[in-house]
């Protein structure tokens, strides 16, 4: 066997699954033929797939030692400096793949998610363009074009580009699992008639259908029996909305019977792609109920510092809880966490349990949570579910942004397009969260006459 033999072999085994088989036999390729450029270049996408990056990357630039104009190894280090915030030199990597390679739609796509994570949209938008040029079924490409068309207010554009995510292979579990779903014809905007039924199914996380929920009552006007299919935990918030009429929780009710579906994401692209319309039903969440808090004349904050988990957006999102540190021991303020999961850990693990109440142990489902957002003068959240329940209530909710954040805050401002009642605060440099929480406590001062930190340290 020589080194392409090797290869194969390992190829074969890395579309198995079989990742250990396929990390020996590149290395036995490297070992038989040490001058093997695409030998490095394998075994660094082997651990680049792991999100072993450094040792990734130690591997590509080996490659290009061998092989200085090697192209796939050139955008391949591009993508892993992208995964470790090194955005410039990623840009740097791939302008040498484009050169090296002009036609290849790959390294335009690739350019453009480093110069997306560096805010330079136009660029990013003008090299996506590029790549669907060249590859008009590069589905990557048209996704990740939507996210900078929408953070861009390019929204009839964007939200065309948005379908593409049906087509994203982090979309096939979700297709093959929900396919029955999928069987009946996709709601296109239509007047119904007879009381014909809509079933309008989740297909991404909490605060994405929080966000497009508002859309449900022009579903209604539209005569539909709007009946929802949900992750668990939204249902009990989703039943006090009027315009719905049945809701049901994925995986754990039987799927009912329906004429048309939609995905909650579809929803704007059926009733506002231009968002011209966007707080016609605001706020659309109308909760009346509230949970027992004391009476006191302190202000009540609600925070969260963490998010979801299973994204790769997580650590540039969340913060430490010790930002909080001084505001909830300030004399006229009381602080209650509705930060769920792992990250409420934080509060035993800082000895905060005497200042901050944790309420991660009644939080059993969203409306819980919107019961004491509705007893809050104010919540300030972490990039998460819980900015787009407060916003969609319409509540005062201060939400804090990393320097490049998810496309639907837009590109700049305080006011975001989507929440009239909410506020923005964004970083100044990538992962400067210093700077965030020393404008959300001048916020404070001015608009509460609450003085937080002299020395401008958090704890």
């Amino acid at each position: 066997m020589d080194a392409k033999d090797y290869t194969k072999k390992a190829i074969e085994a890395y579309n198995a699954h079989r990742y250990k088989d396929a990390e020996i036999l590149f290395k036995k390729a490297i070992e038989f033929e040490p001058n093997y450029a695409e030998g490095y270049a394998n075994l660094g996408a082997l651990y680049a797939k792991f999100k072993m990056y450094d040792k990734a990357i130690e591997l590509y630039k080996h490659s290009i030692k061998l092989k200085p104009t090697y192209a796939g190894a050139w955008t391949n280090i591009g993508n892993a400096l992208n995964k470790t915030k090194k955005h410039e030199e990623a840009v740097f990597c791939h302008q040498r793949a484009i050169a090296l390679s002009p036609n290849e739609a790959n390294h335009y796509s690739n350019c453009a998610s480093a110069y997306k994570n560096l805010g330079r949209f136009n660029l990013a938008e003008k090299y996506y363009k590029k790549a669907i040029e060249l590859n008009p079924n590069h589905i990557n490409a048209h996704f990740d074009l939507s996210t900078v068309l929408l953070q861009t207010s390019k929204y009839e554009e964007g939200w065309e580009e948005y379908e593409w995510r049906f087509k994203k292979d982090e979309m096939k579990n979700h297709l093959i699992k929900y396919k029955e779903i999928f069987n009946k014809p996709r709601y296109d905007g239509r007047d119904l008639k007879n009381n014909e039924s809509v079933l309008v199914h989740a297909e991404q996380g909490f605060g994405d259908a929080f966000m497009v929920a508002r859309y449900l009552y022009d579903l209604k006007q539209k005569g539909a029996k709007v009946i929802l299919y949900l992750r668990d935990g939204m249902a009990e918030l989703f039943e006090t909305m009027e315009c719905v009429d049945e809701v049901y929780v994925r995986d754990k009710s039987k799927l009912p019977s329906y004429d048309f579906q939609i995905s909650f994401m579809s929803l704007p692209i059926i009733f506002d792609k231009s968002l011209k319309n966007i707080t016609k039903h605001y706020p659309y969440f109308k909760i009346d109920e509230k949970y027992p808090l004391p009476k006191n004349d302190k202000l009540k904050i609600g925070i969260v510092w963490g998010a979801s988990n299973t994204g790769e957006s997580y650590a540039d999102k969340v913060f430490d809880i010790r930002y909080f540190t001084k505001l909830a021991k300030h004399k006229d303020v009381e602080v209650y966490s509705l930060q769920v999961g792992e990250d409420s850990k934080d509060i035993q693990k800082y000895a905060l349990e005497n200042d901050i109440t944790d309420f991660s142990g009644v939080l059993d489902n969203f409306y819980t949570t919107a019961k004491i957002i509705n007893s809050l003068d104010l919540v300030i959240t972490s990039d998460t579910s819980v900015a787009h329940l407060a916003g969609g209530m319409g509540k005062l909710v201060w939400i804090l942004l990393q320097r490049v954040p998810d496309w639907r805050w837009g590109v700049y401002g305080e006011k975001s397009v989507w929440y009239p009642s909410a506020k923005l605060f964004w970083q100044y440099s990538l992962g400067d969260f210093d700077s965030v929480f020393k404008q959300v406590y001048d916020e404070m001062q001015n608009q509460y006459g609450i003085k937080v930190i002299d020395d401008r340290s958090f704890w």
